[in-house]
């Protein structure tokens, strides 16, 4: 009969495991090291689940002044106002932003920036106007408002302070 003679075999093994395994300290239940150890290995477990997004997200919401939390739940509930297909392009700009580097998400954000003080000094036709650009003709305008943009702030004077002697 083989079955049985793998099963000793398997025993016997086992057994031999159990005994060359060095001998763990009992820990008493509820003792502050087993406590410890309990935290470690949920810690351990947790780490990258939605458990600790929901704790990181508890304490950056902590550090938060009221008007910051107030200014972010009014572009959420503007988020949610937007159509479906709004709310799914922002979502996929979101991840696209994820994704970059630091020196590229750094190069992104000053040339939203720029573009958002260009688009500022744009009437509400000119913007309707460049809307209905191509992408390749917008773009080419953009940058020609940037450099007028550019000219016309470094041709402004320096607005200097009269200086003032005081004489006795």
């Amino acid at each position: 009969m083989p079955a049985p003679r793998y099963i000793l075999i398997c025993l016997l093994v086992a057994a031999t495991v159990a005994l060359a395994a060095p001998a763990k300290k009992k820990l008493a239940p509820g003792s502050r090291a087993r406590q410890v150890l309990l935290k470690q290995a949920l810690e351990k477990k947790l780490a990258g689940t939605l458990v600790a997004e929901l704790n990181r997200n508890k304490r950056v919401w902590g550090k938060m002044t009221p008007e910051q939390l107030r200014s972010l739940r009014n572009r959420y509930y503007a988020y949610l106002k937007q159509d479906d297909a709004k709310r799914a392009r922002l979502l996929e700009a979101a991840a696209e932003l994820d994704h970059l580097t630091d020196e590229q998400r750094k190069a992104y954000l000053e040339r939203a920036a720029w573009l958002a003080k260009v688009v500022a000094k744009l009437t509400p036709a000119e913007r309707e106007k460049l809307k209905k650009l191509s992408p390749k003709q917008r773009a080419k305008r953009l940058l020609e408002l940037k450099a007028k943009l550019k000219a016309a702030e470094k041709s402004k004077p320096l607005a200097t302070k009269p200086t003032t002697t005081a004489t006795k």
